[in-house]
């Protein structure tokens, strides 16, 4: 399959760490006061950064900052004092010229990555032949923003890009122009965080788990990292009918069929989890009382969200 090579515009996006010790809040609007939601926000020199939401809100932890770096599409880049015991107001002018624009040139470099097959049309791949699959091998149902950190520690990220995370494949795509998906190789990245309307998912590379997809990371902090291991898995239809009696189902189906992972750190080893009370007991026995605590005051369905509340307050 051909090959090709594609420029990142570098961001100096700053990333997930464990050491973060303080919370910068704050909004981002344009002059007129409306919300610019997707604003990327980073660090002016150390690896920590997010996005504003939907409504132009913003938390970024830190260990300590005096500037943050802000771009959008279609705004012009800036940098921002910030005093950490103060909200920032940040208010963004418009950028004349269309497209993406990045903090400013010297942050531009390219870097060559090439992969095989990461030319795909989004109207007649992935999406056309899932037409009547129940399920979807795509993470979220459109593109959305996001950043990389690359295997050397360098985070990349352009307001232009919109990416999804092709489960079944572990592939993370992007597209540029609304029409043709590309691949990053998958051997450069060593996390990925991507944003919606609903929050922030970070995928990490744990090669201890699953060698050829990425894997969730639904908590982490000084004590506990806890992984989900999504399981993507295409069921073919299995419909069987005598005339009387059937039984499975008239269509395709793509699910997730998850595993769950915790690890105590620092130094501790992975080990498998259910979403069953007697099972979370048992993998974090070190911390029974916190544990039991949190569980009979949390009557609440076992899911994701539970899990990552659950390795949130853990690490408290």
């Amino acid at each position: 399959m051909k090959k090709i090579i594609f420029i990142f515009f570098l961001g100096l996006a700053t990333t997930y760490a464990f050491s973060q010790k303080i919370t910068i809040s704050g909004t981002v609007n344009d002059v007129q006061g409306k919300p610019v939601p997707f604003a990327f926000i980073k660090d002016a020199k150390y690896n920590y950064a997010t996005f504003s939401d939907i409504n132009g809100n913003f938390n970024i932890k830190l260990d300590t900052a005096d500037r943050l770096i802000v771009s959008a599409r279609n705004f012009k880049g800036m940098v921002v004092k910030i005093t950490p015991s103060q909200n920032v107001n940040i208010v963004m002018a418009a950028d004349g010229a269309t497209g993406a624009k990045t903090i400013n040139t010297t942050d531009i470099f390219t870097e060559k990555i090439s992969t095989e097959g990461m030319s795909r049309n989004a109207a007649t791949g992935y999406i056309a032949k899932e037409a009547s699959v129940h399920g979807s091998r795509f993470f979220f149902p459109n593109g959305v923003h996001g950043y990389v950190l690359t295997t050397a520690d360098s985070i990349k990220q352009d307001n232009s890009h919109l990416y999804n995370y092709q489960k079944m494949e572990g592939s993370l795509l992007f597209t540029d122009d609304g029409k043709t998906m590309k691949e990053i190789d998958r051997r450069l990245i060593k996390m990925f965080v991507l944003f919606d309307e609903q929050g922030s998912y970070v995928f990490e590379n744990v090669p201890e788990i699953d060698p050829k997809h990425f894997v969730q990371v639904l908590a982490a902090g000084s004590k506990y990292k806890i992984y989900k291991q999504l399981g993507t898995t295409f069921f073919p239809n299995d419909y069987v009918s005598n005339g009387m009696t059937s039984r499975g189902n008239n269509y395709d189906e793509i699910k997730d069929v998850p595993v769950y992972y915790a690890v105590k750190l620092p130094g501790g080893q992975l080990q498998k989890f259910t979403l069953r009370a007697k099972s979370i007991k048992t993998i974090f026995a070190a911390d029974a009382a916190k544990v039991n605590k949190y569980l009979s005051s949390h009557d609440s369905e076992i899911d994701d969200t539970y899990i990552k509340d659950l390795g949130d307050y853990l690490n408290n």
